[in-house]
């Protein structure tokens, strides 16, 4: 009931300053198969939503701004803000969870969050999926509003196998979001390790899809939890790939009071290269490559607190959007916002990526 209230009071905030609702990227079509960057983006991008979180000092939100405060960068090229909200448009999120028989020992903590992501994610007017994954992808609940029906499908998963194909997992979640009216913001929430096996899909195309059709990722991550309990693991496996630049430190703690890593570097390294090279901290780069965050966890409190920081941020982002003055060159495509207030930290995607006409 405490999340609750606190949601309403911020929702009821927010209804007061909205003024518009930001656009979507043109030639997006709902389809029922898997989506390919191709068949989106072609040769110009005619208007590109971004949506910003920004962030105080302290870790908290910032709702006070204006569009006034805001600058954005298109490849270094200030560009014209064409649409501004605070909140946005109601959320459509696909909950995806790892299945495998690696989590089960999580499995309580996962069966519990239900009333937590109802009250906090989809709150009072979003809706949901439910897809789980281990050696196959099932859509245990498509999006639907009744709270009831996504907690059940959340309480009746079973951990029993296992595989984990998580890259099959997200492309079905990339599939049925971009289905999805645009009067929804599309959000994809993944509980699970950042560890694939035998998947059909590539992570770097499942990425770009992603960005391409205006979905932010966010995870919350149970990789860690065997190294935690054994040896405190703080730090970050070393990524050693052709041209990824070096994992530095952030400018914040994570939830359990350790210092946070910049993914933002091999997240464009993966946009820009569509590949399946990664093999550890997947979920981290692909987060960060679509303007979401990942959360380390291992017990019910982290699980619970990262999925009320993850509501709380979604339902308080500012929503711009914007038509690129000039055309857009093949690749990737930065992008960059600032505000004008110091002291702020601003978060979003990094760009788009953009592949040639056939």
């Amino acid at each position: 009931m405490r999340r609750l209230t606190k949601y309403v009071c911020i929702s009821l905030f927010l209804l007061l300053l909205n003024t518009s609702s930001a656009p979507q990227l043109s030639g997006q079509q709902p389809s029922n198969q898997l989506p390919q960057s191709q068949e989106r983006i072609r040769t110009r991008v005619n208007e590109v939503i971004v949506p910003v979180a920004v962030t105080n000092k302290t870790g908290d939100l910032v709702l006070d701004l204006s569009q006034t405060d805001f600058h954005i960068f298109d490849n270094g090229v200030e560009q014209s803000i064409t649409a501004w909200d605070l909140g946005g448009d109601p959320l459509a999120v696909t909950l995806v969870i790892d299945t495998s028989s690696r989590i089960k020992a999580m499995a309580p903590e996962i069966h519990r969050i239900s009333s937590i992501f109802t009250e906090t994610v989809m709150a009072l007017n979003g809706e949901a999926a439910v897809i789980t994954y281990d050696s196959e992808t099932i859509i245990r609940q498509n999006f639907t509003q009744d709270h009831d029906a996504v907690g059940k499908a959340i309480a009746d998963v079973k951990f029993q196998v296992p595989e984990n194909k998580l890259y099959d997992g997200m492309a079905r979640a990339v599939e049925i979001l971009t289905a999805q009216p645009s009067t929804y913001r599309r959000i994809m929430l993944v509980i699970g390790e950042s560890q694939d096996n035998e998947s059909k899909a590539n992570l770097g195309q499942v990425v770009r899809d992603a960005a391409n059709a205006n979905i932010s990722i966010y995870a919350v991550g149970t990789s860690s939890v065997a190294a935690d309990f054994r040896g405190g693991n703080k730090g970050v496996t070393p990524l050693k790939l052709p041209g990824l630049p070096p994992i530095k430190t952030g400018q914040c703690v994570d939830l359990r009071g350790y210092p946070c890593f910049d993914w933002m570097g091999p997240a464009v390294w993966l946009l820009e290269r569509g590949t399946n090279e990664l093999k550890s901290h997947q979920l981290e780069i692909a987060a960060a490559a679509t303007g979401g965050i990942h959360y380390r966890a291992f017990r019910d409190a982290t699980i619970a607190s990262a999925l009320d920081r993850i509501g709380s941020e979604l339902h308080a982002q500012y929503i711009l959007s914007y038509t690129p003055a000039k055309e857009p060159s093949v690749g990737f495509n930065e992008i960059k916002v600032t505000v004008s207030r110091p002291k702020l930290t601003v978060r979003t995607r990094p760009g788009y990526y953009v592949l040639p006409a056939k």
